[in-house]
């Protein structure tokens, strides 16, 4: 699985297309709006202790890009909601639909800007999110250490690829869960290179990865400029709020992320794929296929993992039984198109074929979507 495509469904939404198609005025009201951030002041560092471990917190880290949901499912943890990934990325929206990679032919299988997932998600595990910003660098460090001594682990979202010394650029999201004197030990959440870890679940204690202050800050400042922000240094810590159960909210962002809808840039939801079958069809470009081959294979994992998770979760619901289909056909379909391209597009047929499998996969997101849509609106089964 290809580092950058691995790394890229970290990135946000406006960070990603907005960044390169929006007025900076824009990007930033977006920002300012939709991350809710909370200026650090020089009250919210404080001394603490000289070292610090956090000993209630479980290292759970992935094969799969999904940095951002598995940063929440272990603080989530931490507070007594356990939880399956499956869960956490249903309530997020963060393994539905699609988003676009601008300037190429690829795309990802996730289609909602993850900082706005997180707080949406919170509430449901009875957190709230707490997004805190400054361009102060002593400032940040004070804030991070203050958090951990007083027993908060500390969601980042950084440059992996700065982090572990890789030269390529890598939007991620980890946990820290402890410090001293010279830098900081984090809960790795996605086990696949540059990280040298191996995925799994570990129990709460575990010493984590070690990396320098210099690293962290850099890696942290090279998400805020890649993706301009407002500001350079950001943390995210979770804390008890009012428990939310309510789940309309939750199927309308599920049903937005599959249809899609970006009015100022790249597509997103189906017409990614559609976008996709159209170009394969008419140019019979043999790195097409090639170009698109990670996102097929990680939508294909996630969708049957989503299905899985809708009917063990709501067992008795006729409707969403028939969105696990539509989950489980699009995921055939994903599959079929990989093994029909693997070894390249040879002819025109060759390239109808792959085109169709890509056209039927999008019909069956877009049913997906409708349903998911209606239960919003309180018109599916219950």
């Amino acid at each position: 699985m290809r580092v950058a495509l691995v790394s890229l469904i970290g990135l946000t939404l406006a960070g990603a297309v907005g960044r390169l198609l929006l007025p900076r005025f824009f990007m930033r009201r977006y920002y300012r709006h939709a991350y809710a951030p909370i200026r650090l002041t020089a009250t919210d560092g404080g001394d603490g202790p000289p070292e610090q471990q956090l000993r209630d917190v479980p290292w759970i880290a992935t094969d799969v890009p999904a940095c951002q949901s598995t940063s929440l499912q272990m603080i989530a943890a931490q507070h007594g909601a356990r939880c399956s990934r499956a869960e956490i990325d249903f309530l997020m929206a963060f393994t539905y639909g699609f988003s676009s990679i601008p300037g190429t032919d690829a795309f990802f299988p996730g289609g909602v800007d993850p900082e706005v997932g997180l707080r949406d998600a919170a509430p449901y595990l009875g957190l709230r999110r707490r997004y805190y910003v400054t361009d102060d660098p002593a400032l940040y460090v004070r804030a991070l250490r203050s958090f951990l001594a007083r027993g908060y682990p500390v969601r980042v979202a950084l440059d992996m690829g700065r982090l572990y010394g890789a030269s390529e650029f890598i939007p991620h999201s980890d946990v820290l869960v402890g410090y001293d004197a010279r830098g900081y030990y984090l809960y790795e959440t996605v086990c696949l290179p540059p990280a040298s870890c191996t995925p799994g679940e570990r129990p709460p204690g575990a010493a984590g990865i070690y990396v320098t202050e210099t690293h962290l800050l850099q890696a942290v400042t090279n998400l805020a400029r890649r993706f301009a922000y407002p500001w350079r240094y950001a943390l995210t810590i979770f804390e008890p709020g009012p428990p939310a159960d309510d789940l309309r909210p939750v199927w309308a962002r599920l049903a937005h992320a599959t249809l899609g809808g970006n009015r100022y840039g790249p597509p997103t939801g189906v017409a990614v794929l559609e976008r996709a079958a159209d170009q394969i069809e008419r140019q019979e470009a043999r790195y097409r296929v090639a170009s698109i081959t990670t996102g097929l294979e990680v939508a294909a994992r996630f969708r049957r993992d989503n299905a899985r998770f809708l009917r063990e979760r709501f067992p008795d619901q006729a409707d969403l039984a028939r969105v696990a289909d539509h989950l489980e056909r699009a995921a055939d379909h994903y599959a079929a198109a990989l093994a029909a391209g693997a070894g390249g597009i040879a002819d025109r047929h060759a390239a109808r074929q792959i085109a169709t499998m890509l056209r039927e996969a999008a019909a069956a997101e877009r049913a997906t979507g409708a349903a998911l849509l209606a239960r919003a609106q309180g018109r599916g089964d219950r």
